[in-house]
Parts: structure tokens; C-alpha cells; sequence
């Protein structure tokens, strides 16, 4: 194929990656080398590929980690500038700087358990809090010593440390969390699977009821986008439409 459309291969760009099952009976088996024209291609346990860093279980432990170490600078840089920016746009700002990275790519490596999402989901209220909580309340506990306060305020207790929560903010600003987009996002996926046929290389991996044209016959249950898809959207079409 290369010849063929006169393409070249960067040998030393180039490297493989071995998937194999989650089972201890194929550990011990060594993937032989992968040779071009006699020249060893270098195999890896992980790579970041178009943004996404795939490694080879599919974890998505080493992507969550750098995700959401992104994720917490995107903060950063959105505590530093909201102040010069009027409150009307801080929604604009927000889906701009910081959902788009959180946003990127979730259908492939949104699926992982909650456990896993946790970093993810504590940078995005950590982002909310900045963005859309009272920061004057929060500065005000810390703008005084202890000492120079009342009598009946000297006393900390568990309420001056706890943080403000983020879902009446999440409601109020109709923004959708980390779990919620990741719904969204494989709806509105397989939504244009069934109707453009885009990606055609999914489509036969969907398997449409012959009584039901809009229902999906979900696959055996295994821990795969094809499945967490058709029972999310058995699921969404049996919602009754919003009025």
C-alpha cells in the first residue's frame, strides 16, 4: 500500500503497541518484533495519539492523570483573568478555556469507572467554585487572623473549612459535570452513527431491532463503548420528550 500510493514511513517516528486481554494466561506471551525492511520498530507500553494518551490496557490512567493536571492549570489561568472580564462572559470563558479540554475525546476514556473520573470531577468543582461561587465569603474567612475576630468567632469549627458545594452551581448555570457530558456525548455520537451512518466502520457494531427501528439489541455486557452506548440509548429514547 505504501509503494503503491508512494508514501513514506518514518522509521524512527514509528512505534507499536500490544493489546491483549485482561487475563494472566497471556502474560507470559512475548509479542514478536515488528520489522520494516529489516529495521526493529520500537514497541511501547503507552502514546499519546491525536491529544489522547492510549496505553495498552485501556486504562486511561495515564490520560486522567494529565488531563486533569491541564485541567487544574486551565483554573489557574481563569482565577487570574476573570476579574478583567465582565460576569455576562465568565459561561463563555468557562466552555472556552476549560470545557474543551474536558470535553476532548471523552467518548473514548469517559467510560472508566467513578473512582477513576474522581481527579477529573475535583478539578471541574474546583473550576466552578472559582468561576461561578462566592469568592467574597471565601476571601472574608481568610482576609483576618483568628485572633482579631469576635469571641464568638475565634473558634473555627467544621463550617469555616468547608468548601462551598458545587451543585446548586452546576444547576444555576445549566453546565453539565463531568459524568453528564460524558452522556451527552455518546448520545449525540450514536445519534449520528444511526442517522449519517458516520463512522461507517461503527455502524454494523450496532444491531437495530427489526420491530423497533429506533431501538438498539445491546451486545453481551462487556466493558465497551459499543455497549455503555446501546443501553444509554434504549434508555434516552424511552424518556418522555421535555415540553
Amino acid at each position: 500500500y505504501m509503494y503503491a500510493n508512494k508514501l513514506h514511513i518514518n522509521m524512527k517516528k514509528s512505534c507499536y503497541m500490544h493489546f491483549k486481554p485482561k487475563s494472566n494466561s497471556v502474560d507470559q506471551l512475548q509479542c514478536p518484533p515488528v520489522r520494516i525492511n529489516d529495521f526493529e520498530i520500537k514497541k511501547v507500553a503507552e502514546i499519546k495519539f491525536l491529544g489522547v494518551t492510549i496505553d495498552d490496557e485501556l486504562l486511561w490512567t495515564q490520560h486522567i492523570s494529565a488531563l486533569a493536571k491541564k485541567l487544574r492549570c486551565c483554573s489557574g489561568q481563569l482565577n487570574r483573568i476573570k476579574k478583567y472580564i465582565p460576569k455576562t462572559l465568565h459561561k463563555s470563558l468557562y466552555h472556552t478555556l476549560f470545557e474543551s479540554h474536558l470535553s476532548y475525546g471523552i467518548t473514548v476514556w469517559g467510560g472508566v469507572s467513578h473512582n477513576k473520573m474522581k481527579p477529573i470531577f475535583t478539578a471541574q468543582k474546583h473550576c466552578i467554585r472559582i468561576m461561578f461561587g462566592d469568592s467574597e465569603a471565601y476571601l472574608e474567612k481568610h482576609r483576618t487572623a483568628a485572633r482579631t475576630r469576635s469571641i464568638d468567632l475565634q473558634t473555627l469549627g467544621t463550617d469555616f473549612f468547608e468548601k462551598e458545594h458545587t451543585k446548586p452551581l452546576f444547576n444555576e448555570q445549566n453546565i453539565l459535570t463531568v459524568h453528564n457530558l460524558y452522556n451527552y456525548h455518546v448520545l449525540l455520537s450514536i445519534s449520528i452513527i444511526l442517522k449519517f451512518h458516520t463512522p461507517i466502520a461503527l455502524l454494523p457494531h450496532f444491531k437495530i431491532s427489526r420491530r423497533k427501528p429506533t431501538l438498539i439489541i445491546a451486545p453481551i455486557q462487556v466493558d465497551s463503548f459499543i455497549f455503555r452506548a446501546s443501553i444509554m440509548w434504549n434508555t434516552f429514547r424511552t424518556l418522555p420528550e421535555a415540553s
